[in-house]
C-alpha cells in the first residue's frame, strides 16, 4: 500500500506507516531544517516541496493521504484569523489533493483549538469539505496519555474513507474512544459536540504534568521547573532516539529541534489510528 505525506515536518505520520506496512511515496515540507531531516532519515523517499507548486496530477498514486496543516491561525495561542489565515489556509490544498488523487483513506491531525476556531464555523467547514471531497469522515479529540505515553497533548485527528468503492463503516480506532461520524448526508448546518476523553492511563500518573511555554516543554523538578531536553521531548512524541538531531547537512540546533517537535505528531497516537483506518476501510 502506498502513502504520501504532507506538511510532513520530522516524519512522524511516514514512521507510522512505515510500521504497518505502507511504502510512502513522497513527502511535502517546506521548512529546511525539517526537510534536513527528512532527507537524513528517508533518503528514498522525494520531497515534493511546497504543496501550493505542487501539480498533483503528476503524483503517484496512493492509497493514505495524511498530514496536520499547520494550525497556528486556528490555535487558541496565535491571530485566530482560520481557515482564512495565510498559513491554515492551506487546508484548502490537501482538499485539492483528495479530490484529484483520490486515495482510499487520509488521516488529519490539527490543535484543539479548531473546534472552536470562527465560533465553530472553521471546523464545520473542514468536515464539509471533506465530505465534499467523496469522503465519509469521523473525528475525535486524542490525547497522548491515553495511547501510553506520558504526555498530556491533545490533537483532533479527522479520519476520511473514500464513499465509493469502500466501506462506509469505519471501525471504532481505539477502545474507549467513540468517533463522531460526519456523512454527506444532513451535514450543512449540523454543529459538532466535543467529547474528550477522560481516561489517564496507569503510566501518566507515575509523571508530573508538563506544560508548554513557547514551544518547550517543562515539568516540575526538585528546585522547581526543569526544561526537558530535545531527547526527553523526542521520546514524549514517540520518535526514535535522536531522531531530530541531525540533517543530511549536519546537526540540528536545540532551538530548532524543539520547534520541530512541538510542531510534530505522536508516533503511537498516529499508528494506532492509521491502524485502525485500514482494518476497517482497504
Amino acid at each position: 500500500m502506498k502513502h504520501f505525506d504532507t506538511f510532513s515536518g520530522y516524519g512522524g505520520f511516514t514512521l507510522a506507516a512505515r510500521d504497518l506496512g505502507f511504502e510512502t511515496i513522497g513527502f511535502s515540507e517546506v521548512d529546511k531544517y525539517a526537510s534536513d531531516v527528512l532527507a537524513k532519515r528517508f533518503p528514498y523517499i522525494k520531497n515534493y516541496g511546497d504543496i501550493t507548486e505542487i501539480r498533483f496530477e503528476d503524483l503517484p498514486d496512493f492509497d493514505l493521504l495524511t498530514g496536520g496543516s499547520p494550525c497556528q491561525d486556528l490555535s487558541i495561542a496565535g491571530g485566530r484569523e482560520g481557515l482564512a489565515g495565510r498559513r491554515s489556509g492551506l487546508f484548502h490544498r490537501f482538499i485539492d489533493l483528495l479530490k484529484i488523487k483520490k486515495p482510499s483513506c487520509f488521516v488529519w491531525e490539527n490543535v484543539k483549538g479548531a473546534m472552536s476556531s470562527q465560533a465553530g464555523w472553521d471546523f464545520a467547514i473542514v468536515q464539509m469539505e471533506m465530505a465534499d471531497a467523496g469522503y465519509d469522515v469521523r473525528w475525535e479529540v486524542c490525547n497522548a496519555r491515553d495511547f501510553g505515553i506520558p504526555h498530556n497533548r491533545e490533537r483532533i485527528f479527522a479520519i476520511g474513507t473514500l464513499r465509493e468503492g469502500c466501506r462506509q463503516e469505519v471501525l471504532s480506532v481505539v477502545e474507549g474512544l467513540s468517533l463522531h461520524r460526519q456523512t454527506h448526508k444532513g451535514r450543512e448546518g449540523e454543529r459538532q459536540r466535543l467529547r474528550g476523553s477522560h481516561c489517564v492511563s496507569a503510566i501518566t500518573r507515575n509523571y508530573h504534568k508538563g506544560v508548554h511555554c513557547g514551544g518547550e516543554t517543562y515539568v516540575a523538578a526538585k528546585h522547581g521547573w526543569r526544561r526537558l531536553t530535545p531527547l526527553e521531548c523526542e521520546r514524549l512524541m514517540g520518535l526514535p532516539d535522536n531522531h531530530t538531531r541531525f540533517g543530511l547537512t549536519g546537526k540540528i540546533s536545540d532551538t530548532r529541534r524543539y520547534m520541530m517537535i512541538g510542531n510534530g505528531v505522536v508516533v503511537p497516537v498516529v499508528k494506532e489510528l492509521i491502524r485502525g483506518t485500514i482494518n476497517g476501510s482497504i
